[in-house]
C-alpha cells in the first residue's frame, strides 16, 4: 500500500500596515524587514507607508507577493556575521524599480524583470514604490543546479528572455493557486520549480557570458571544491587531473576569482563561518574549526577571516549567539520572519 499524502494546507503569513497611525506604518516594516535587511525610508514616515506582504512556505521554499513603499535596503557583512543568513531571493518586479546604490546605478529591474538577491553577500539597493513577487530558497536546494553559483547577487535579467519569462509565468501561476494546494502538490511542485529557476538563471548568465562550456566547467570544479573543502591535498595538479584538463587551463578559470588558491581559501574561510555561526557548533573551538580547514596558524586565520569578513571569528560568534537569542523570543511558527530564519 502506498502512504497516504499529506492533505495538509501549506502555512501561510500576512503582514499589512494598514491598521497602524500612518506615523507608525514604516517603524513596523523596518522592524519586521530587519530579520533580513536593514532598511530606511525614501519619503517623510509621516505621510504612512503602506505594505502588505502575503507569503507561503512551500517546504523549504518561501513564495509570496510584497507590496511596499520606496526605500534603501542595506545588508552589511555585520549583519550577514549575526544571522548567518544563506539564501537567493529570486524577485520578479511587476510594478516599480529597483536596482543597486553603489555600482551599475543604470542597471535596474523594472516590470517584468528578475532581481537576484544573495543574502550571504553584502547588499545596497534602492527600490520606487513597488509591487515584487519573491522566491526564497535555500543556497543548498538551488546552487548545486548553478553554473556561477556566487556570481548573482544584485543581478537583473531582463523579463523579454524566454527561460526568464517562462519562470515568471511560473511563480505567477503557482502564488494564484498556492493557498489551495496541499502539502503533498508542494512536495511534487517543487523540484520542477527549482529546476526551471536554475533553468533560466543559467540561460540568463550564459547569454551575457557567451561562454556555456567554460561556465559549466567552472561551475563544476567550484561544486567539487565545495564538497572536498576539508581534503588539505587539494592542489591544483589534483583538480586538473580529475576534471582532465591543464593546469593553465584551470588557472585561467579562475583568474576572475583572483586566481584558484585565492578561490580555495575564500570558501574555506566562508565554510568556517558558516561553522562559527551555526549556534548548535558553539562548543567546537575556534582553533579546532580553523585546523580542519588548513589554517595551522591561529593569527594568520584570524587576520584572514576579519579580510573576508569584516569581523574575528570569536565576533562573528558571538554575534550569532546573541541573534539567535532574540530569534528565538519572537519567533512564532505562523510567522514569515520566523521562516526566513530558518532558511540556512
Amino acid at each position: 500500500m502506498y502512504p497516504e499524502a499529506d492533505t495538509s494546507k501549506l502555512p501561510h503569513s500576512s503582514f499589512d500596515t494598514t491598521s497602524l497611525p500612518p506615523g507608525q506604518q514604516f517603524g513596523a516594516w523596518r522592524e519586521a524587514i530587519n530579520v533580513i535587511f536593514d532598511t530606511q525610508n525614501t519619503d517623510s514616515a509621516e505621510t504612512g507607508f503602506h505594505t502588505r506582504v502575503d507569503g507561503y512556505l512551500c517546504g523549504d521554499v518561501l513564495i509570496g507577493m510584497i507590496e511596499t513603499g520606496a526605500q534603501r535596503y542595506d545588508r552589511s557583512k555585520s549583519k550577514i556575521g549575526r544571522d548567518g543568513q544563506d539564501e537567493y531571493v529570486l524577485q520578479f518586479y511587476l510594478d516599480g524599480k529597483c536596482g543597486q546604490r553603489n555600482q551599475r546605478s543604470d542597471v535596474c529591474a523594472g516590470a517584468g524583470d528578475l532581481f537576484i538577491v544573495d543574502t550571504a553577500q553584502p547588499l545596497a539597493t534602492a527600490t520606487t514604490r513597488s509591487q515584487f513577487l519573491n522566491l526564497a530558497v535555500p543556497r543548498r536546494l538551488l546552487a548545486p543546479m548553478l553554473r556561477s553559483p556566487d556570481e548573482l547577487n544584485m543581478h537583473v535579467l531582463n523579463g523579454a528572455q524566454g527561460m526568464v519569462a517562462l519562470l515568471r509565468d511560473h511563480l505567477l501561476a503557482l502564488y494564484r493557486r498556492v493557498g489551495q494546494i496541499t502539502t503533498a502538490d508542494a512536495k511534487s511542485i517543487l523540484p520542477a520549480t527549482l529546476q526551471l529557476a536554475a533553468a533560466a538563471v543559467n540561460s540568463a548568465v550564459t547569454e551575457e557570458a557567451a561562454q556555456s562550456v567554460r561556465a559549466c566547467l567552472f561551475g563544476s570544479i567550484c561544486r567539487h571544491l565545495g564538497e572536498h573543502l576539508t581534503d588539505l591535498e587539494l592542489t591544483p595538479e589534483k583538480v586538473a587531473f580529475q576534471f582532465g584538463i591543464s593546469r593553465a587551463t584551470l588557472y585561467r578559470l579562475f583568474e576572475s576569482e583572483g586566481g584558484f588558491a585565492n578561490y580555495l581559501r575564500r570558501q574555506r574561510l566562508h565554510r568556517c563561518h558558516e561553522i562559527l555561526t551555526d549556534t548548535s557548533r558553539h562548543d567546537q573551538s575556534i582553533a579546532e574549526i580553523s585546523a580542519i580547514y588548513g589554517f595551522s596558524s591561529p593569527a594568520n586565520f584570524t587576520r584572514s577571516f576579519r579580510q573576508t569578513t569584516g569581523m574575528s571569528p570569536r565576533e562573528a560568534r558571538m554575534l550569532a549567539l546573541d541573534g539567535k537569542t532574540l530569534v528565538t523570543q519572537l519567533a512564532r511558527s505562523d510567522d514569515w520572519r520566523e521562516w526566513i530564519t530558518l532558511m540556512r
